[in-house]
């Protein structure tokens, strides 16, 4: 079950569409199989979606909500919506697809799980 709140779902969308497309792409220039095959084809297309997270995210949660004034004591409330997947904002999933990435590379060059 994935738990998301407005457009937190990019959090999925942006890394997977951009793997998708991209791996589409490298095989196409690069010969079947590239994209699966390449040690660094795929870390390198998910680092570069966490940026595309990271500013998305910035743009998304940082508009200004709207304010309103309870009458009976002047009470200001803020609504706002925030954009996340799993209560984490989506500007934060770009850190975790860049660990993801990392932990990638490592292990598809052979320095873990030789």
């Amino acid at each position: 079950m994935i738990v998301w709140k407005g457009w937190g779902l990019l959090a999925l969308i942006i890394p997977l569409l951009l793997s998708l497309l991209s791996g589409a792409a490298f095989d196409a220039i690069y010969g079947e199989n590239f994209y699966k095959n390449s040690e660094w084809a795929m870390p390198m297309i998910l680092s570069l979606s966490s940026v595309l997270l990271y500013f998305v995210g910035i743009k998304l949660n940082n508009k200004p909500g709207k304010i309103l004034i309870d009458p009976e004591n002047n009470e200001q409330i803020e609504l706002k919506t925030i954009h996340s997947m799993f209560w984490i904002p989506i500007q934060y999933w770009a850190f975790i697809v860049t660990g993801i990435s990392i932990w990638m590379y490592v292990a598809n060059i052979g320095l873990i799980y030789q």
